[in-house]
Formats: structure tokens, C-alpha cells, sequence
């Protein structure tokens, strides 16, 4: 008695469909890491603008007021009168914001990561693909 015929492509359908398969995964799971990425980021601006905000409105507000309080205070010391010290306290408070304004930045800039994760996986997925179809990276 002779065995059922398979037909001859039945294995490389059902390994394309596989394959199908695991892409779609592995683009669902890419996305999914991007969209946490985008999050993380989003999460260090907001942070970040909050920080200058508060900033600002602290330097503002209660730094000027005491500039002012200084200043009268101060009148005559030094020969200075209380316009060059008013000079003096504001440039002070100026340096004083920019400074902290760049620190703020540079921390900013230290912890975010820009889709690195998501960057690196994609190349090892480039490189995985390369691999499976037998291409060379230059080709």
C-alpha cells in the first residue's frame, strides 16, 4: 500500500507562516519597547521643565525682593550707593540662574537615552535577518 503523498512545499509554508508569525511578534514587542522609551523620556522633560519653571519663579520672586532688601541695607558701604549695589545683587542673581539653568540641562542631557534600547534591538534584529537570508552586512 503506498503512503499519502505530502505535497512538497507543506514545510516551507508552515515555515514562512512561523516566520510571519515571529515577525509580527518581534514588531509588536519593538513597539511596545519604543512606546516605554518615548514614556521614560517624556517623563525626564516634564521633569526637567518643571525644575527650570520653579526655578524661574523662585528667582524671580523672592531672590529680587531680597536684592532690594540687600541693597537698602547696604547703601554707602563701600562707597557704593544703593543703585551700584542693586547692580551688583541682580547680576549676581542672573549668573546665579544661569548656572543653575545649565546644571539642570546637563543633568537632563546625562540620563536621556533617546530610543537607545530600541535602536540597538533593531540592529540586531538587521542583523539576524542578514544572517537568516545568507546576505553579507555590506551587501
Amino acid at each position: 500500500m503506498d503512503a499519502p503523498k505530502t505535497p512538497l512545499l507543506k514545510g516551507l509554508k508552515d515555515a514562512a507562516g512561523s516566520l510571519r508569525g515571529d515577525l509580527r511578534e518581534m514588531a509588536a514587542l519593538r513597539l511596545q519597547l519604543a512606546l516605554l522609551e518615548l514614556k521614560a523620556d517624556a517623563l525626564a522633560a516634564k521633569r526637567l521643565a518643571v525644575v527650570l519653571g520653579l526655578s524661574a519663579v523662585m528667582g524671580l520672586c523672592g531672590l529680587s525682593v531680597l536684592a532690594v532688601f540687600a541693597a537698602d541695607v547696604l547703601d554707602g558701604l563701600c562707597g557704593i550707593s544703593r543703585s551700584g549695589w542693586l547692580l551688583i545683587l541682580g547680576l549676581a542673581l542672573l549668573l546665579g540662574g544661569t548656572a543653575a539653568a545649565y546644571f539642570a540641562w546637563r543633568r537632563f542631557r546625562r540620563t536621556f537615552t533617546g530610543f537607545e534600547q530600541s535602536l540597538a534591538e533593531l540592529r540586531e534584529d538587521l542583523v539576524w535577518l542578514q544572517e537568516w537570508t545568507g546576505e553579507k552586512a555590506g551587501e
